[in-house]
Order: C-alpha cells, then sequence, then structure tokens
C-alpha cells in the first residue's frame, strides 16, 4: 500500500470515530431519556417510602423526566436492596437505601445477598429522622439518668424491658446503643410491628420504646408516653423541650436514621453526578424541607457523592461494631 492510500485510510478512520462520537453524544446528553424507577425497600406507607415520594417529586421537576416508585419490601430491606443491585447500571433502577440496609444488615444477616458498598454507587442522603426515647406515664422517671438509674438498680435480673418492631430495627439498636453507652442492662422485647409494640408501651407491659416522632408525639401531648430524650445532635423543633442524648452526657448514643439515594455500581459517573445535582437542586426546595419536618425529619444531603460515600464507611464500621457486640442476628 503506497503512502497516499495510507494518508487516504487513516483519514477515513479518523472521520468514522469523530462520526461515531458524534453519533454518541445526543444518546449520552439525553439521559435520562425515560422514566426512572426508584425501589423503596419497604412497604408503601413507611418513613423510607413517604420520603422516596417526595424527593422522586422533586427531581422529577429538575430531570424533567418521570421518577416512579416501586415499593419491594421483604427481609428487612434486602429484596428490595438485592435487585437494585443486580440491576443494569444505566441509571434508570435506582433505590432508597436506608441506614438499615446499608450500615446495619450486612452486620445482622449471615447471608446478606448484597454488599453495602461494593455493590453500589452512592449518590446522597436525602433525610434524616431521630428516634425519640418515650416511657409510660406510670413508669416512675422524668428523665433520662433517672431511667438509667432506676436500670442499675434493676441489674439484669430485672432488667428494665424496652420494646421494638422487631430485631435489627432503629429501635431496637438505639436501645441496644444507650445501653452499651450507659453500661446497664436492658431486655428487648421485639414485635411483629412498631404499632403492636407501642400498644404495650402505652399499656405499662414494656417500659419503654424508641419511636419516630410523628409515632410517639400525639402520645406524648396527650400525656400518655413521657419523652425523655431524642438521639439527634440537636433538639427537634416539633418537641423544643426534649433533651438531646448529648445534653445528659450520652454523647455516643447519638443516632439518626438516614435515607439515601443509591444506584447500581458501575454506573457511569456522569450519570451519578447528574443525579446528584439533580437531588441537591429539588432538596433545596422550600416546600421539599417542610414536607420532611412534617414527617418528622429533616433535609440531609451530601455535596459529592463521594461524601457520601464517606459517611457510609462509617457507619458500615459503627453499626457493624454495635450489631456484634450485642450479638443480635437474623437468619
Amino acid at each position: 500500500m503506497n503512502r497516499t492510500a495510507i494518508r487516504i485510510k487513516h483519514a477515513a478512520t479518523g472521520l468514522a470515530v469523530v462520526a461515531l462520537t458524534w453519533l454518541a453524544s445526543p444518546a449520552q446528553a439525553a439521559y435520562p431519556d425515560k422514566p426512572i424507577r426508584l425501589v423503596v425497600p419497604f412497604p408503601a406507607g413507611t418513613a423510607a417510602d413517604i420520603s422516596a415520594r417526595r424527593i422522586a417529586e422533586g427531581m422529577t421537576k429538575v430531570l424533567k423526566q418521570s421518577i416512579v416508585v416501586e415499593n419491594r419490601g421483604g427481609a428487612g430491606g434486602a429484596v428490595g436492596s438485592e435487585y437494585v443491585a443486580k440491576a443494569a447500571p444505566d441509571g434508570y433502577t435506582l433505590l432508597a437505601g436506608t441506614l438499615n440496609t446499608h450500615a446495619m444488615n450486612s452486620a445482622l444477616y449471615k447471608h446478606l445477598p448484597y454488599d453495602p458498598i461494593r455493590d453500589f454507587e452512592p449518590i446522597t442522603r436525602i433525610t434524616t429522622f431521630p428516634n425519640v426515647l418515650v416511657v409510660p406515664t406510670s413508669l416512675k422517671v422524668n428523665t433520662l439518668p433517672e431511667l438509667l438509674a432506676l436500670a442499675k438498680q434493676r441489674g439484669a435480673a430485672h432488667s428494665l424491658t424496652y420494646g421494638s418492631g422487631g430485631v435489627g430495627t432503629t429501635a431496637h439498636l438505639s436501645a441496644v446503643l444507650l445501653a452499651q453507652t450507659a453500661g446497664v442492662t436492658l431486655q428487648h422485647i421485639p414485635y411483629q410491628g412498631t404499632s403492636l409494640a407501642m400498644t404495650d408501651v402505652l399499656a405499662g407491659r414494656v417500659d419503654m420504646i424508641f419511636g419516630n416522632i410523628p409515632v410517639v408525639l400525639p402520645f406524648v401531648k396527650s400525656g400518655k408516653l413521657k419523652a425523655l430524650t431524642i438521639t439527634s445532635e440537636a433538639r427537634s423543633q416539633q418537641m423544643p423541650d426534649v433533651p438531646t442524648v448529648a445534653e445528659v452526657g450520652m454523647k455516643n448514643a447519638e443516632i439518626s436514621v438516614w435515607i439515601a439515594l443509591f444506584a447500581p455500581k458501575n454506573t457511569p459517573p456522569a450519570i451519578v453526578d447528574t443525579l446528584s445535582k439533580a437531588a441537591l437542586k429539588a432538596l433545596d426546595s422550600p416546600e421539599l424541607k417542610k414536607g420532611y419536618e412534617q414527617d418528622g425529619g429533616e433535609v440531609q444531603k451530601d455535596d459529592t457523592p463521594a461524601a457520601f460515600a464517606a459517611v457510609l464507611k462509617s457507619d458500615v464500621e459503627r453499626w457493624g461494631k454495635v450489631v456484634r457486640e450485642s450479638g443480635a442476628t437474623i437468619e
């Protein structure tokens, strides 16, 4: 082949590459060009579900493309999380993951079908919910120090009891963390759902429970329950008279239950970045902020996916330690 033929061949190859690049550009720039599924690994009506629907509505306005919420509950969030972990990494299947699914389940479940770090691309947290420790009025304590003093007085033989919606829930592990921090023994009474646990707390058959603000606030206002502390770093606007755990000397017992957006591992960085920026813009909406406050939480966002990845790694380590020390496991 002579030099002229070689030059012509190279030029043709270059033109082909340019043409392919030009053809590919509109598809890349068009993301998203079809509806996005946001999988909630819990039933409809849960905090994760309500929060996901709020952010989906906000991001739909930003992206000018529908985000459809799909509930896939089961196994403490493991069913829906596994589904998204195995989905195509194209930005059209996302997960509304939680502190449970990504920081607690890996230590709780002996055979978790996904890895919370290796199988996902973290995007950003969207909201956090603190837990409030409440006791029935029949329990003659009015502060957390009084409660802990009573727990030490009772000892392991006649320990105070606490209810939860099941092993591995944040209500369960909030109490575990408190007991570990304070050095007291508390007996766990798991129920098939928070409402059943709350019924026995209200009746005085169980001594305490950690619950979300919307669940406990009506009972506190009516005088049926007493709120002793809240697990957030700052006091809640909805319950301003309730001290934080740090204020009563239990800083290590802080816990805010976050809900966050994840994509399957190997989703292109440009798509993850697009989703991150859309979420952050939606979370700046006063309407969305007000909605999360009405739900008993607050907006919680991470400036970059890398920032959230660091938070996630820290929480996996922290809660893994809490769970292992508690001895709690789920088959």
